[in-house]
């Protein structure tokens, strides 16, 4: 059961407008909420693995669902220089611009086809997917994105992996839309709720 109540109206959304209205709403509180209340720490083991798999410092990065700045300031703290995000809040974007760590910024919705003029060599998206939307078929929206061997590094909320069904549902996305998933890997997700997370490797083709 979660214990807070705004983490459970995140959880309960049911459409794209109702994250703009949560997120325009939480922006200002978002990281004390979510670092000192609930022990929001998914970003960490992903970046950590990120990392792995990522060596060069100089890759560019898209930190997709940036919010209000925690996964790139992860990044950017392990050396990566070339980050550049997107978020489907322009109030998370502004504290995200406030971070001095992206080298851009632009609303996206991750629902839809996603129109950007570079591939990317990498792909970073954390505290994103779980309930929804997006859902586990809007991955190919990200993957699509990659440079041919670039990895993406995606959470799932494991509450949401359970109660949504993700493990059949991410099967067959993959195996309809010819995804190189490589790895899923178990992760610290939020602490103080006691949910772990999913972490999805995947890989460009």
């Amino acid at each position: 059961m979660v214990k807070s109540s705004k983490l459970k109206s995140v959880y309960d959304k049911s459409t794209v407008e109702d994250q703009r209205r949560i997120y325009r709403e939480w922006a200002e509180t978002y990281d004390n909420d979510t670092l000192q209340d609930f022990g929001w720490m998914g970003f960490q083991p992903a970046a950590e693995e990120f990392e792995k798999r990522v060596a060069d410092k100089n890759a560019v990065i898209l930190d997709a669902g940036c919010g209000t700045g925690l996964s790139g300031k992860a990044l950017f703290e392990l050396g990566y220089t070339e980050i550049h995000g997107r978020d489907l809040s322009p109030e998370m974007l502004v504290k995200a611009r406030e971070t001095n760590v992206y080298q851009s910024l632009a609303e996206i919705d991750l629902t839809q086809s996603i129109n950007e003029d570079r591939d990317y060599h990498a792909i970073f998206s954390c505290g994103v997917f779980g309930f929804g939307p997006p859902f586990a078929e809007h991955i190919r929206h990200l993957t699509a994105l990659l440079k041919p061997d670039g990895y993406a590094v995606i959470t799932v909320n494991g509450k949401g992996w359970i109660e949504k069904g993700w493990e059949n549902e991410l099967t067959r996305v993959v195996r309809t839309h010819d995804l190189n998933l490589e790895e899923v890997l178990d992760i610290k997700y939020i602490e103080n709720e006691n949910i772990d997370g999913k972490l999805l490797i995947f890989k460009g083709k």
